[in-house]
């Protein structure tokens, strides 16, 4: 949660085809959520959000108490509402900040030892009970700041991330088959080194999320009056460069060979007043850049659409009552975000098998065969292209096939091109990709490592 708390963070645009692996399922867009406070009515503010949007926002946010055991096991006043938004309409999701303890009422060390599985098995039956099985939950959020209960510094690690696994397994067992997805989510600055200390194992996680607010420091932010025009957008590009793009190549890298999918849960502008960059548009294009590059592999995000006390954020028109009276501090910024989404690709979700390769074994300077299917939901022309590459770092490309071809609506399409790996590569372990691009190759709706295999 963004209330008490520094906020600092941006990234890189990235526009090389990294090593990420995305499920088979992966869709072409990220799911998109939004904040829209801690108040008992909410969720009825989501479809006022959406509705200013101009794009269903399936994805409500929400973050419980610090304050008592009960408000962790049983916040009848929040689930019990975001419950009746997520069942009225098909597809919708809470994600759900969980405390790990009350705080100065718990420590990691006795919830590392199991004696919290008794709550969060409850927490499970009750969120099961209301009607949010598929919610994504990130226990003990943002956990790298010190200003959390559930700090994980001062040699803290490794109790936080035993925690974690007790916690996602008292849930998992609560409620076997309610699709619970657990985001684990430190702040952007966390230490390479705690990263893979407190890191809970791949059987624990779902998402690699980090929250990320347009604050600069150094002297960069606040902008001066008078700096306007490129003075003001070399700020705002410095700022980027220097404190955000090193950060995200951080949390990319080290959930890439995990197989893992990236979140934002939580990001937005800010004011100068909070050491802001203001009505920041290349913070916003850089943003969604990023997170709708499928190579980047970011499964959700969740815009922070907010005036909090220690920074403003807000992009949209809501007000509190749901209507659409309130105006924002950041107009430019605000029709940047809401332009992107009127242009994004009308294409939906692609349904595509993994590619597999026949023999399994294949000898280097003979040619083998890709087999895989594409099927579009509209009518279209697509590029589809396979790619051999190593499979381990760098990720060297060895040989490739594309095919552009015309789709009717629901059609499917099955591609099986010949490939050879050239003698001049090691024998070893491979893999084939999967790519799905417009018809001119402006835009990446499909990104997808599918399955490695041996050259002799």
């Amino acid at each position: 949660m963004k209330l008490g708390f520094q906020k600092l963070f941006r990234a890189a645009v990235w526009w090389v085809a990294v090593a990420v692996a995305l499920p088979a399922s992966a869709p072409a867009q990220p799911l998109t959520g939004v904040y829209r406070g801690e108040i008992y009515n909410v969720p009825h503010l989501v479809n006022a959000y959406s509705a200013w949007l101009g794009h269903d926002v399936p994805m409500g946010q929400g973050h419980q108490p610090k304050d008592s055991w009960a408000n962790i096991e049983n916040p009848s006043w929040q689930l019990n509402a975001w419950g009746t938004w997520v069942k009225a309409k098909a597809g919708r999701r809470l994600n759900y900040s969980v405390s790990m303890f009350p705080s100065g009422q718990g420590s990691l060390s006795q919830c590392a030892t199991g004696a919290y599985d008794f709550r969060f098995r409850n927490l499970a039956n009750n969120l099961a009970n209301a009607g949010l099985q598929r919610s994504i939950i990130r226990p003990g959020w943002e956990f790298s700041g010190s200003w959390m209960p559930w700090y994980s510094g001062n040699g803290q690690q490794a109790n936080f991330a035993a925690c974690f696994r007790r916690i996602v397994t008292a849930m998992r067992t609560a409620q076997p088959n309610a699709g619970f997805e657990f985001d684990w989510n430190p702040n952007y600055d966390i230490s390479a080194s705690d990263l893979a200390a407190t890191y809970p194992g791949d059987a624990y996680v779902d998402y690699i999320g980090f929250d990320l607010y347009d604050q600069g420091w150094n002297g960069r932010y606040p902008i001066p009056s008078g700096c306007t025009g490129t003075c003001q957008q070399n700020r705002w590009q410095q700022n980027w460069d220097i404190q955000f793009a090193p950060a995200l190549a951080k949390f990319r890298n080290f959930a890439a060979p995990r197989g893992k999918r990236l979140s934002v849960p939580e990001w937005g502008v800010n004011d100068a007043a909070t050491m802001g960059g203001g009505d920041n548009t290349y913070f916003v294009q850089q943003m969604l850049s990023f997170i709708f590059d499928p190579a980047n592999n970011v499964g959700y995000h969740s815009y922070f659409d907010y005036q909090a006390p220690d920074g403003l954020h807000q992009l949209s028109n809501v007000d509190n009552a749901g209507g659409h009276t309130f105006q924002t501090q950041f107009p430019n910024a605000a029709a940047l975000f809401r332009n992107f989404y009127a242009n994004l690709p009308t294409a939906g979700t692609l349904s595509t098998s993994r590619a597999t390769v026949t023999p399994s074994t294949v000898t280097r300077g003979q040619g083998f065969q890709v087999s895989g299917s594409v099927t579009s939901p509209t009518a279209q022309t697509l590029i589809v292209k396979y790619e051999i590459r190593t499979a381990a770092s760098p990720f060297t490309l060895v040989a490739e096939q594309f095919f552009s071809q015309a789709f009717t609506a629901g059609q499917t399409r099955t591609f099986t091109p010949a490939l050879v790996i050239p003698t001049s590569r090691p024998a070893g372990t491979y893999r084939v990709d999967t790519l799905v691009y417009t018809s001119n190759w402006s835009q990446t709706l499909l990104y997808r490592n599918d399955t490695t295999f041996t050259a002799n």
